[in-house]
């Protein structure tokens, strides 16, 4: 629209058919090299939703294999399966506060939970090959909670610079200034472009929220998670 305004001072040369076609051919050049970034832009985005929503769904899993190895086990773990149950509703206040505020992927007091649930798993005295073989898996499963709990801090701390949302917001700024410079100035063509850029905006804000998939308005469900603590503690005694 301020495009608009100021073609109205500029000399009628400048708005010439010659200057028309260079415009457009300049702006075609930028359109096609901003949608090509956008579009990089939302895909990573979505690699990333899909990788967290993934290893959540995989912590939830082996939270649910976990304690039905250990139920496999024998009556020396009812403790160990209370402390999983313990662990995985930290885990979910964790990722997913009550309160919608920012996730705790790095809290030292669930850490240390699930530190504590290693080595009292690796204490237990098995006295047959079947619970050596169950205290093996319960441990390789605790190996793997632990590596996708702190794969989630890496991710988390890696986002895409701030830099690259504004350089695409700079170039879709030239592309509507040139569409501004040679519109007609009515509401058709004013309400095109406004519906446009809503559309452009649109885009890159969820390819932003989709980077941020533990809060925002796009967020990773935590029903997996829901499901895992509610499943555990049915089967516990």
């Amino acid at each position: 629209m301020l495009a608009m305004v100021a073609a109205r001072f500029l000399p009628q040369h400048h708005l010439s058919a010659e200057s028309k076609n260079v415009v457009s051919a300049s702006m075609a050049v930028v359109g096609t090299l901003s949608a090509l970034v956008l579009g990089l832009f939302l895909s990573t985005g979505n690699t990333s939703f899909q990788a967290k929503n993934q290893e959540v769904a995989q912590i939830s899993t082996d939270i649910i294999g976990l304690d039905r190895l250990l139920g496999r086990y024998g009556s020396d773990t009812p403790g160990i399966r209370a402390l999983l149950r313990s662990y995985a509703a930290a885990q979910l206040q964790d990722l997913f506060p009550e309160n919608h505020s920012e996730p705790d992927f790095a809290n030292n007091a669930t850490t240390s939970e699930l530190e504590e649930l290693q080595d009292k798993i690796l204490a237990l005295t098995p006295s047959i090959d079947r619970q050596r073989w169950l205290q093996a898996q319960a441990l390789q499963l605790t190996g793997t909670l632990t590596a996708t709990r702190w794969q989630l801090v890496q991710e988390n701390a890696s986002k895409t610079p701030v830099e690259i949302t504004e350089l695409i917001m700079f170039w879709f700024v030239i592309i509507f200034v040139g569409f501004g410079l040679f519109a007609p100035r009515n509401f058709l063509a004013i309400a095109a472009i406004f519906i446009c850029s809503l559309g452009i905006g649109s885009a890159i804000r969820t390819a932003t929220e989709l980077q941020t998939p533990f809060q925002g308005l796009i967020r990773i469900p935590n029903a997996s998670l829901v499901q895992a603590v509610e499943v555990i503690g049915r089967n516990q005694p």
